[in-house]
């Protein structure tokens, strides 16, 4: 790249949440720009589903996705592609009711209605596939839209029981605090996020994009050998101490960009079998899914 032209803007969304502390130290330290890059950041507190809406309607450009929310939305119609696994660990959910109410236990939320973000967020998608695994199925009319955490702390307060998946550690300080009762965790057994990328930014700047990635790369390289890591998740995140390095031990940022075929497959079947997508046809998931670059 001619080190005097404009840099390449690409637009890029993600959830306030430590997961993409790699994307803020970059856009800090001014990595992308040296990468002849400007990243405009927006911070999506919806999630997937409205960050789905955004690669959809062409407001942003790349999004870091909860990885069952990108390939349903994908397989959809949606026009993007996953470029690469973004954090290869599995997220862990924590099923959360209002601390004031009865539910104690995970066998109490037969038939009781789950909150989510938006439609295909990973918190809706997260309370079908752990509703599915105890032999539930709810209804469209058993799930309330709340917009976002703020909107699921209010609801939960509510006199009516009512339940809610997020990710555990982001919520601990509600549970700490006396808002939330955690009754139960759910972990789904492939990557928590993906890279996605609209197919207009990969027809018009691939090379911009691959160049993007491996700047992020380097960033999350960083953050995983750095021993005050831990300190600085809590510092920035509302964590404890202890939470941030029980957190940092058991996450690990992706920093090869393979994606697995089997991984995809696990992924379709159980979304298949919580009735969150129609029976996908023969073929390879990797090509039908993601980009090359």
């Amino acid at each position: 790249m001619n080190p005097l032209s404009d840099p390449v803007v690409i637009r890029v969304a993600g959830v306030p949440e430590h997961f993409n502390l790699p994307w803020m130290l970059a856009l800090e330290r001014r990595a992308f720009v040296r990468a002849g890059i400007e990243v405009k950041w927006r911070t999506v507190p919806e999630g997937t589903g409205a960050m789905c809406k955004l690669l959809r309607a062409g407001e942003v450009d790349v999004a870091m996705l909860v990885t069952e929310g990108a390939v349903r939305d994908i397989l959809n119609g949606n026009p993007s592609r996953i470029l690469s696994p973004y954090v290869d660990s599995p997220l862990t959910w924590g099923v959360h009711v209002g601390a004031h109410t009865a539910i104690k236990e995970p066998a109490q939320l037969k038939d009781v209605p789950f909150a989510i973000s938006r439609l295909n967020s990973g918190s809706h998608l997260a309370a079908m596939a752990y509703a599915q695994a105890h032999g539930w199925i709810p209804q469209e009319s058993d799930l309330v839209v709340v917009n976002d955490l703020e909107g699921a702390v209010e609801r939960l307060k509510g006199p009516d029981p009512i339940a809610f998946l997020w990710e555990k550690y982001t919520t601990k300080h509600l549970v700490d605090s006396g808002a939330f009762r955690r009754v139960d965790e759910y972990q789904a057994p492939w990557p928590s996020f993906v890279l996605v990328a609209s197919e207009g930014i990969l027809g018009s700047n691939g090379t911009d994009v691959a160049r993007l990635l491996r700047v992020i790369r380097d960033q999350a390289k960083g953050v995983m050998e750095k021993k005050s890591a831990p300190e600085m998740i809590a510092q920035r995140y509302r964590m404890s101490d202890e939470d941030a390095r029980d957190w940092f031990s058991g996450v690990r940022w992706n920093l090869d960009g393979k994606v697995v075929e089997g991984m995809l497959e696990r992924v379709a079947s159980t979304l298949q079998e919580a009735g969150m997508l129609p029976e996908v046809k023969a073929g390879s998931l990797v090509e039908r899914l993601c980009a090359e670059l």
